[in-house]
């Protein structure tokens, strides 16, 4: 059943995506504003969230909304699969991403996504690419926008050792003058990072109390580490009995 379920969701984001994917042509010859552009993800994201509810079964609960804060901040959580990437942007929907520039490349996406914007990352441009990650990210703070990334660099299993890259994290505690709210997740238990196959339950998202700016950077960085990573556990340990 989970088999089946997982393949009519993969089906329907596929043509979900193509449907969204037509207007991009026509938004950028139009030259589109970041608002329409943001409006249009909305419609994809929370079309996927309806499908896992719907089809898969796949819902969500949030903890410490109270949390984060009303202006801009910079939300940084774990990362088990690609469900925390759409469920976040279905939160926030004004908030600027950090992801890899990479997808800047592909047609018509890479304007989109440019154009929403997101903060697009080339990680092997080293001191250059903090730099300009700080500027966009201070630009989209300064616009009164959250900043969304995931300190571990990629996808992780639930049974491997968290392992964090957190210089682009760091950077942006150190040069922006705004609060850092660690996040975790456990949708790993019900999305594998290699698999494509989902199982029906209630993920749960966390949102910890924000680290206020100031602390010396590794202190900063100890601090956010530990407590995305005690909190990531607590969730798989508590929720390990509920996957069905």
């Amino acid at each position: 059943m989970h088999y089946l379920r997982s393949i009519i969701f993969d089906t329907a984001v596929v043509i979900l995506t193509l449907a969204v994917s037509l207007t991009v042509p026509f938004m950028w010859l139009f030259n589109a504003s970041s608002r329409t552009v943001r409006a249009v993800s909305q419609v994809w994201v929370n079309g996927i969230m309806f499908l896992m509810k719907h089809v898969v079964g796949l819902d969500y609960t949030v903890q410490g909304r109270e949390n984060v804060p009303d202006g801009p901040c910079i939300i940084a959580c774990n990362h088990q699969s690609l469900w925390e990437t759409a469920a976040l942007c279905a939160l926030f929907p004004d908030a600027s991403i950090v992801a890899k520039k990479e997808l800047r490349k592909v047609p018509f996406v890479g304007w989109f996504l440019a154009r929403y914007p997101m903060i697009l990352v080339d990680r092997s441009a080293g001191r250059h690419a903090l730099r300009q990650m700080v500027d966009e990210a201070r630009r989209a703070t300064g616009e009164g926008r959250q900043v969304l990334l995931f300190p571990q660099g990629t996808r992780q299993a639930i049974d491997e050792p968290m392992r964090f890259q957190s210089a682009g994290i760091s950077a942006l505690y150190t040069n922006l003058d705004v609060s850092v709210v660690p996040a975790a997740c456990n949708s790993g238990l019900f999305w594998g990072k290699k698999t494509l196959i989902m199982h029906s339950g209630t993920i749960t998202l966390s949102f910890l109390p924000a680290i206020a700016p100031g602390l010396p950077r590794k202190e900063f960085q100890e601090k956010m580490e530990r407590t995305i990573a005690e909190e990531a556990s607590r969730l798989l340990t508590l929720s390990k009995a509920k996957v069905r």
